[in-house]
């Protein structure tokens, strides 16, 4: 099988997608025109419909231009490939079918296709037991699919169809190793084996196909290492045991089972192994892609490029490289480490990450503890999975990368001691570092590679104008040369510029230097102290100067935003005293954004939000403190009120009977996003939640307590479902503002809050702690309410802890009070809390009796999530009782509820307790099933005793099945973590392992 032919036309898709005519290269087009080809000729002979070409090249989100776009592509590759046939004339290559296209090839003629047939050759030659045959098809599949595929085309299919010939392609090397070791070529295997596992250390074929190897070999000890190996891994990384197939082997090894000298271990068996009902599911593991945009009109830097793609080629196989690019602000360093990280990216097939450090932002620069949180979260830990120590996330961190092939952009440090913990450890990993100091301590200590980045020489500095505003720049060159030197050859400086220049078309090259010449000058009058930042400051300045008036009001408040970026709807709150008209919507807040985005003095974080560069937020800090005096305090007030006020109406949609313990109401902004339905309220949260983390620590600590305190009892329910870093951030930052203004009931209230994040980490010394202070601030305060939650919380966490008598003393005294006062939603949650301690003590009759009257509460007051509560506990004590029809009813009723409020814990919790009913009933395989979806969720929200519960009830349900070894597994796992949470039903499941002999 071949691509080759005399004048036959080739495509090549295994690489950059290309294409020759004979001897002779194609001109292709643009990259998009080249990705529809790529999905055409992946289909040759197949119609492939003009929306799917949509879809696959440009997305969910298609321009209205994108189906003229494919016709433009379509009527290029015709010419391209067919440059003598007349358009519209019988016999085209590219057909018109139905609403699609059919690309008429022999198969033979397109790698993929070929590559395709390879494979299946082979298969068929192992089901003939041809294993020559076999072996010279697969090796011919490898020969051709050594370059990654379409590294150039971006969109939906070009991400899916690498994905997929990735995976054929290890695939196809597993079989190429299934058959050595079938021809006896152990020793061959091994060699392979070892790197490959070392490359793929979660793939447990080659684990299993190296651990036979090896066997084969003679060397049964270094077999069964590397099946302890495996293990350990698959338990530290995923918490997970081997599968199966993998255990049944080592069980084999373990007895010295005679057939393994001769058995084959092949990819379907294990595949299908890894499928049944008794083996664990592997979750694939993230693949973060969060490189900002590449810049728009990169210039120049091409010795710089050149020294990073060279070391890039030379990666020891002891450390990961780490590049440190340094140099002043301004000068690019961002943009090059961003471009050259696009260029390469490829390289780095399990993800590229990305964290902005703010090292010399004008507000808080990001901790190294925080940034190794959201490291660790890009790579799929869920919240509750993050340790709390720094050295402990940082572990975690390095055991997730090793072996894997990542990119780490850290931009924008101060210094190595915010660096250091997030560096992998792997030598498959690169990191990029950008900052303005040389961060000389990461290269002794750390074998970092340096890179000075100096300012553009005077020619690509004119060359970067010419890109961004076009002829004028030719018109006189000397004029461009002067107007770079007037912005210091600086990038930063250089862009600013042009975005002005290109704004004002009536104004030569000339007249904008001379402008700025006399801009520079004012300043340097001003400037006696000779700051070094002069040139960067006058660009700024001079553009600053030219905004319409409402955009300069806007530039100059926005840099007291204490968050990363900012939305409409809070750009026109903070700006509305500076509006022209005095007030300003969402839409006037949108159009201020997108007119300092094209000054480039914003630029777009993610869609629908927009930051600052830390020089511009310090200029625009500079201008705001000189020119908008006592406005700035109001504008920050208002930004604070649009915040509490957003979030209470999202709180209020998705928690209706929610009484969030503010002393005052909060009014709805008059413009705001829409958050009156689950879905955009729940939207909103997501996407602010970072912002109001640091509103909460700007309110805290600049005077607005108030802000800070109301703000974090608002969102207080909406962070208790998994988001608990953010919880106790607030929730602390809430306590000191309190305690700052003297409000014994704020502060009480953020205390008991505390304790339930406490407890949500296990940590049962301390939420016990907090919880008693807020009961006895509560006390002194005279605060009923908080009295009484704080003496619900107690009861809680002692029930969690086997505290039985305590809990429902706690309980029945927080009952009362609720009771007292009228709080009918209080009243609801404690009567369900009585109800679990009764469960736990065996007192069924009572516990249904208690969650019957919840259930009606909630029903009264139209409280989605608390009916959801109601009904799962209810199911569980239906279950106590034998009445499982009756039980399996009510969880399924909650399992809908909380799907339906998006609320994952809840639907984690009544899958579990589904699962549980469905094992008394006997439906074994249903009850795995459903404890396995359970852990999933769990695991995905971080919520630990969850986990530990599910992990138990899972453990339970495969031993019910006779699933013993696996059942061991997951209750040795459930134990391990029931002793990490001090919780008492460790010593439940010892004994239950003592029983299965485990």
């Amino acid at each position: 099988m071949s691509v080759n032919g005399d004048g036959a036309l080739r495509i090549q898709l295994l690489g950059p997608v290309r294409g020759w005519r004979g001897d002779q290269e194609l001109r292709l087009g643009a990259a998009r025109q080249r990705a529809v080809l790529g999905m055409l000729a992946a289909r040759a002979n197949h119609p492939v419909s003009r929306g799917e070409l949509v879809d696959g090249v440009w997305g969910r989100e298609p321009p209205a231009s994108a189906v003229n776009s494919v016709h433009i592509y379509i009527a290029g590759l015709r010419r391209v490939l067919e440059p003598h046939r007349p358009a519209r004339s019988p016999g085209q290559i590219i057909i018109c079918s139905g609403q699609g296209y059919v690309f008429l090839i022999d198969p033979g003629q397109v790698d993929v296709l070929v590559f395709e047939g390879y494979l299946g050759q082979a298969r068929e030659a192992r089901g003939a037991d041809d294993l020559t045959t076999a072996l010279a098809s697969l090796e011919a599949a490898l020969r051709l699919s050594q370059a990654a595929p379409l590294p150039e085309i971006r969109g939906p299919w070009a991400e899916v169809e690498r994905a997929r010939l990735g995976e054929l392609r290890l695939t196809a090397i597993e079989e190429r190793a299934d058959v050595l070791l079938a021809q006896g070529r152990h020793n061959e295997a091994v060699a392979e084996l070892t790197g490959l596992v070392r490359e793929h250390p979660l793939r447990e074929q080659f684990r299993a196909q190296l651990m036979l190897g090896l066997y084969r070999c003679g060397r049964q000890a270094d077999a069964l290492a590397t099946y302890a190996d495996t293990r350990r891994i698959l338990i530290d990384e995923l918490g997970i045991e081997p599968c199966s197939a993998l255990r049944d082997l080592h069980a084999q090894i373990l007895a010295g089972d005679a057939t393994l000298s001769a058995a084959t271990l092949s990819a379907a068996a294990l595949s299908a192994a890894a499928g049944a009902p008794s083996a664990v599911h592997v979750p694939a593991m993230p693949v973060p892609r969060e490189l900002p945009a590449d810049i728009d009109a990169f210039t120049g830097r091409k010795d710089e490029l050149g020294i990073l793609d060279g070391r890039l080629s030379a990666v020891t196989a002891t450390a990961p490289l780490i590049w440190v690019v340094s140099g002043t602000a301004g000068v690019g360093k961002t943009a090059l480490a961003v471009h050259w990280a696009h260029r390469v990216k490829d390289a780095f097939p399990d993800g590229q990450l990305y964290v902005n450090l703010r090292g010399y932002d004008p507000g808080q620069p990001v901790t190294a503890h925080d940034a190794a949180a959201r490291l660790l979260r890009s790579l799929g830990l869920a919240e509750r999975e993050i340790p709390a120590d720094l050295e402990e996330r940082s572990a975690r961190y390095r055991s997730l990368l090793n072996g894997r092939r990542v990119l780490v952009v850290l931009d924008n440090a101060a210094g190595a001691d915010q660096v250091w913990p997030l560096l992998p450890g792997s030598a498959s990993c690169a990191v990029v570092v950008t900052s303005r100091d040389s961060l000389a301590g990461l290269v002794a200590r750390h074998g970092a590679r340096r890179l000075d980045l100096g300012l553009l020489p005077i020619a690509d500095a004119v060359d970067l104008l010419r890109a961004l505003i076009g002829e004028r720049v030719g018109e006189r060159a000397s004029s461009a040369t002067a107007l770079a030197r007037k912005c210091a050859r600086l990038p930063l400086a250089l862009r600013v510029a042009a975005e002005f220049a290109v704004a004002h078309p009536a104004m030569t090259v000339t007249e904008l230097a001379a402008e700025l010449a006399d801009e520079q000058r004012r300043l340097a009058l001003l400037d006696a102290d000779g700051d070094s930042r002069t040139a960067v400051r006058s660009v700024f300045s001079w553009s600053y100067r030219h905004l319409p008036a409402a955009a300069a009001g806007a530039f100059r408040l926005l840099g007291f935003h204490p968050g990363a970026d900012i939305d409409r709807y809070a750009a026109a709150a903070l700006t509305a005293a500076s509006s022209e008209d005095g007030g300003g919507d969402g839409a006037d807040g949108g159009r201020i954004l997108e007119q300092l985005s094209r000054a480039n003095l914003m630029h777009s974080t993610r869609p629908g939000w927009y930051g600052m560069h830390d020089l511009l937020r310090a200029y625009a800090r500079d201008v705001g403190e000189r020119d908008a005096g006592g406005e700035i305090r109001e504008a920050l007030t208002r930004l604070f009120d649009h915040y509490l006020g957003v979030a209470c109406a999202a709180m209020k949609t998705l928690f209706p009977a929610e009484r969030p313990g503010v002393s005052r109401s909060i009014p709805l902004p008059s413009t705001g996003p829409e958050v009156t339905d689950p879905v955009p309220a729940r939207a909103w949260l997501d996407a602010e939640r970072a912002n109001l983390v640091a509103v909460t620590v700007h309110c805290a600590a600049n005077g607005w307590a108030d802000h800070a305190v109301h703000l974090a009892a608002t969102v207080f329910r909406y962070l208790d479902d998994g988001h608990y870093s953010d919880a106790f951030i607030m929730h602390s930052h809430a306590c000191l503002a309190a305690q700052h203004i003297g409000d014994q009931v704020a502060e009480a209230g953020a205390l008991s809050a505390l304790g339930v994040v406490a407890w949500r980490l296990g940590g049962y010394d301390r939420s016990v702690g907090y919880l008693r202070r807020a009961l006895t601030l509560s006390r002194q305060a005279g605060d009923t309410v908080g009295e009484a939650r704080a003496l619900g919380n107690l009861g809680l966490v002692g029930s969690q802890h086997g505290r039985y008598a305590e809990a429902a003393g706690h309980i029945v005294r927080a009952l009362a009070l609720f009771r007292g006062i009228g709080d009918r939603t209080g009243e609801a949650r404690t009567l369900s809390s009585l109800g679990i301690v009764d469960w736990q003590q065996g007192r069924y009759d009572r516990a249904v009796g208690h969650h019957r009257q919840a259930l009606a509460i909630y029903h009264e007051m139209s409280d989605r999530p608390g009916e959801a509560r109601a009904l799962g506990n209810l199911g569980s004590a239906y279950a106590q009782q034998g009445r499982f029809h009756e039980a399996a009813d009510c969880q399924r009723q909650a399992l809908a509820l909380f799907r339906e409020i998006g609320h994952q814990i809840g639907e984690a919790r009544a899958l579990s307790d589904l699962g549980l009913v469905r094992a008394r009933q006997d439906r074994r395989e249903q009850a795995t099933d459903h404890q396995r979806q359970a852990l999933a969720l769990f695991r995905e929200a971080g919520y630990q005793v969850g986990v530990a519960e599910a992990l138990h009830r899972l453990g339970e349900a495969l031993a019910t099945a006779g699933q013993l070894h696996e059942a061991r597994g997951q209750l040795r796992d459930a134990l391990e973590r029931y002793v990490a949470l001090g919780l008492p039903e460790a010593e439940q499941v010892r004994a239950r392992l003592g029983a299965l002999g485990g």
